[in-house]
């Protein structure tokens, strides 16, 4: 057998004695690992185990806990409504078993009021709550009297107030006043109170970069519990279109001058610039005159300066949107004349 036989052979035998190795030594460590889970295993549940007998026997025992019950109203009388709101929850410290007081802690159960006097004893009620459980025993609440103020109960109509807020695209905004549906809710409640509010806003909403029609639902405002209103939403609708900038010229008039008096202005006639939607620009153009521009004897009595601000009066018909941007001169100087 050649020497080069003789270096295979070597170098084969090495190569099965590393493979060996290797698999010897991923067997010990597989071995090493599932004892370490058997281990962590083994512990977690004894842990749980523990855990379950620990609580078993403490929980068996009786214990006094502090609670909040939620305190609700329930019925009064329909011509009746309270003037003060009553108190959110009544703190009870109750006795009994530690499996039932973390049920009470968990689950608090309500304590319903009924208004059927002006004093109402909380601890009787919460007594009444809790007797489907006699092993749990009240030893406390507080408060422990409810007073009750209550008066005669009205409804109004009032109007609803928009809180609403419009930002526009470039040369965008409302053709017409926007508008709510309803523009008036009900609202009922103790007599002292209601009478006093006279309108109702909407929750503040804002609309941004519109450059088309708005219908959406808005809630109002927030209540107080002591009133109710009806309905809590309503429908705002805005029509918007884009505008332009047209132009008139127009003379300046005199109104409620004295018999026997006129007066001159200079200049007497005035630019008007406005803006106008889009799609009723040429109908506006045709117009004669979309606006009027004068000036009233009290402002010229009641002058020091010589000189008066126009008033502008949009006398185009409704169906037209028409703004006033400007207009120039932005006031005129006045002569006046004494007529035989």
């Amino acid at each position: 057998m050649s020497a080069m036989d003789n270096e295979k052979i070597e170098e084969l035998k090495e190569r099965f004695l590393s493979i060996w190795s290797s698999i010897v030594k991923s067997k010990e460590e597989s071995d090493i690992e599932e004892s370490r889970k058997g281990k962590i295993i083994v512990f977690v549940v004894a842990f749980i185990l523990a855990l379950c007998l620990w609580l078993m026997v403490n929980l068996s025992r009786d214990y006094t806990l502090n609670v909040d019950l939620p305190i609700v109203l329930g019925n009064m009388p329909a011509d009746q409504a309270l003037t003060e709101e009553l108190p959110s929850d009544a703190t009870v410290s109750i006795s009994g078993e530690g499996w039932q007081l973390i049920n009470i802690y968990n689950n608090p159960p309500q304590v319903f009021v009924d208004v059927t006097q002006n004093e109402i004893n909380l601890y009787e009620q919460v007594q009444k709550q809790l007797n489907a459980n006699p092993d749990l025993s009240v030893q406390k609440v507080q408060p422990l009297f409810l007073n009750l103020d209550m008066e005669n109960k009205i409804t109004k109509r009032i109007p609803v107030v928009s809180n609403v807020e419009v930002t526009f695209e470039e040369q965008y905004d409302f053709a017409g006043e926007p508008s709510l549906e309803p523009d008036s809710v009900t609202i009922s409640g103790a007599a002292s109170i209601i009478r006093n509010i006279e309108e109702w806003k909407t929750a503040p909403v804002q609309f941004e970069d519109v450059d088309s029609d708005i219908s959406a639902t808005v809630a109002l405002s927030e209540a107080n519990p002591l009133y109710s209103i009806t309905p809590l939403e309503v429908t705002y609708n805005a029509t918007v279109a884009q505008y332009t900038e047209g132009e008139a010229r127009v003379n300046i008039e005199a109104r409620g001058m004295p018999s026997g008096r006129s007066v001159t202005f200079s200049p007497s006639v005035l630019t008007i610039r406005y803006n106008v939607p889009v799609d009723q620009y040429s109908e506006v153009q045709e117009l004669n005159n979309p606006f009027t521009a004068y000036i009233t004897y009290p402002q010229i009595r009641e002058d020091t300066t010589g000189f008066v601000v126009p008033n502008i009066e949009n006398t185009a018909p409704d169906d037209y949107n028409l703004e006033v941007r400007s207009f120039q001169p932005s006031s005129v100087s006045y002569f006046m004349v004494l007529n035989n």
